[in-house]
């Protein structure tokens, strides 16, 4: 007798292994049939490894046995190779009789025929089954960036009560908690077991409560894998259609990035060998001043060995002081630095380029000296986008008279057209001679490319306007709001910060070049214009714009006076 359930769970499966047991025997006591020995497991038959049912096989090849009795065919096999096996046994006469809850198949051509169809349609059954599961697991994991399956350490599988969806959320018992005990590491120089001491002796920290584990302090391994899994700063590592990918969640981080990288440099041989998945800002968008090559992005992790104060660099197979030979994991509070530098690809290939390395802290101090140049108040844009408006509405109304030029040049060539095209069609002019023919043809002709003529102009006429007014607000919120971002954004927002300064952005000699936006460019003259024209009027008392300055009418006349002769600047 051979029973099988998919999972340990029995609501995932029709009939647990009581069920099938009961219902089985209640039909070997009908028909009186001798079991040798009865075999129950839970495991998945989607791939080959069962181990009750390779043990029953092999009894059966021993001779132990010549029937199987189960709930159902897809209980014996659903992959090729079990089923293959099974049925070659039944060739070799090993298996007389295989009998089910529903039928009984005996050796012959028909009853193998129709046992194979059945594992075969368990084959199909899994197979579909197992794309859906990917399917879902795609979605999951690349549309809604969520993590399926048990929710790690310090964070809970939550179902919404009312939309059903399932997410993880934070553990508000222990998430707190964890992320003091690796801040212990990070900003105090705690060795790992030193910080997993004060987390389960000090701060009596004890792991999820389930029907059959937890209640527990937080174990060695357990705490090693939390430092070393990526999770806890949102990138979420998993197997997605047999490949390994990696994709930033929406579940809250417990660490930073920074903070992940800091702890691997911390454990030293028992953490991850490298972390290679860097994302660095900048990259890709400077060039090299000298030879035009493109700008690489790196970082260095140094530590100063707190017995012999040595100071290394921290390298992929680094695990020890190389003066004292003292593990990194074991050292107390070790001074770390980090280091990430800029370099010309050229130079680093060992190439015939001069230029040096640059720090990311010289490079982002230069790019925020840039956007202070032409930075304003709120207050100011503000102003000028209400300004802007005024000027829309004005040129609007003097837009609206050569629009109704247009108007009318377009409704007559459409009329002179449609009155040619009735001309053409009527009786008499098939009698005109071929020149006559041919000069109508020529003035439809023309009809036609002015009709196209004007209606581009009409188009182009309401395009420009629309993009004028957007590209100035545009403008004017990212001089007003730039340097906030390039302060506070991530990698994406500081990057796309210096991009939108200007086009062939490169750097030379520890300097930074940008061939910079003319509308950049024009805010910055007019902050120059507006503070001389303020400090005439109250000297030495202006070094930036302020938003009582808009008070001043003189700089309000200057702040509008390079754009007044042509208010499509941008």
């Amino acid at each position: 007798m051979y029973c099988r359930k998919s999972t340990d769970s029995e609501d995932r499966q029709v009939a647990s292994l009581p069920a099938q047991i009961k219902e089985l025997t209640e039909i070997k006591d009908r028909e009186k049939l001798n079991i040798v020995d009865v075999y129950q497991e839970s495991h998945s038959a989607f791939h080959p490894g069962r181990p009750m049912f390779n043990e029953m096989l092999e009894r059966i090849e021993n001779g132990e046995a010549d029937s199987v009795l189960a709930w159902a065919t897809n209980r014996i096999a659903r992959n090729s190779k079990d089923s293959g096996e099974f049925i070659y046994l039944i060739d070799q006469k090993k298996i007389k009789v295989v009998k089910t809850k529903d039928r009984t198949f005996y050796n012959n051509s028909d009853d193998k025929f129709t046992l194979n169809i059945d594992f075969t349609v368990a084959k199909k059954s899994s197979d579909d089954l197992s794309a859906v599961v990917q399917r879902g697991n795609r979605e999951k994991f690349f549309e809604r960036r969520e993590w399926g399956g048990v929710a790690k350490i310090g964070y809970l599988n939550y179902t919404d009560p009312i939309s059903k969806k399932k997410k993880v959320i934070s553990d508000s018992s222990r998430f707190q908690l964890i992320r003091d005990a690796l801040h212990l590491m990070i900003y105090k120089g705690y060795t790992p077991m030193e910080a997993l001491d004060v987390l389960n002796n000090e701060w009596q920290f004890t792991t999820r409560k389930t029907l059959k584990l937890g209640g527990k302090p937080m174990s060695r391994t357990s705490w090693y894998d939390i430092i070393k899994d990526s999770f806890y700063f949102g990138l979420m590592e998993r197997k997605v259609d047999g490949k390994k990918e990696t994709i930033m969640g929406i579940h809250e981080p417990m660490i930073s990035e920074r903070e992940f990288e800091k702890l691997q440099v911390r454990l030293g041989r028992k953490g991850k060998p490298h972390y290679t998945k860097k994302n660095f800002a900048y990259k890709g968008v400077l060039r090299c001043g000298e030879c035009g090559g493109s700008v690489t992005c790196y970082d260095k992790w140094h530590i100063v060995c707190p017995k012999c104060r040595e100071k290394f660099h921290k390298g992929k197979n680094t695990i020890q002081c190389p003066k004292c030979g003292m593990f990194i994991d074991e050292m107390k509070n070790p001074t770390i630095y980090h280091f990430v530098h800029y370099e010309c690809v050229n130079r680093k290939k060992g190439n015939n380029c001069s230029q040096g390395t640059l720090s990311l802290d010289e490079l982002e101090k230069k790019i925020d000296k840039e956007i202070g140049r032409f930075e304003i108040p709120e207050e100011f844009r503000n102003w000028a986008i209400k300004y802007l408006n005024e000027l829309n509405s004005e040129e609007e109304t003097r837009d609206s008279s050569v629009k109704n030029d247009l108007k009318k040049a377009y409704t007559d060539a459409d009329t002179q057209l449609k009155n040619l095209v009735r001309l053409r069609i009527s009786p008499e002019y098939n009698s005109y001679d071929s020149e006559r023919k041919s000069l109508y043809e020529d003035e439809e002709e023309r009809l036609i490319s002015l009709k196209k003529d004007v209606k581009k102009k009409l188009d182009e006429s309401d395009n420009d306007q629309e993009k004028w007014i957007k590209l100035s607000k545009e403008t004017f919120d990212f001089v007003t709001y730039a340097r906030y971002w390039f302060e506070h954004g991530d990698v994406k927002d500081k990057t796309l910060t210096l991009q939108k300064l200007g086009s062939n952005i490169f750097v030379k000699d520890r300097k930074l070049w940008i061939d910079g936006n003319q509308s950049y460019f024009l805010i910055e003259k007019g902050k120059k214009e507006a503070l001389k024209v303020a400090n005439e009027f109250e000297p030495g008392k202006y070094t930036e714009l302020e938003p009582s300055m808009l008070a001043i009418d003189t700089v309000c006349q200057a702040w509008r006076r390079g754009r007044d002769s042509n208010p499509r600047w941008v």
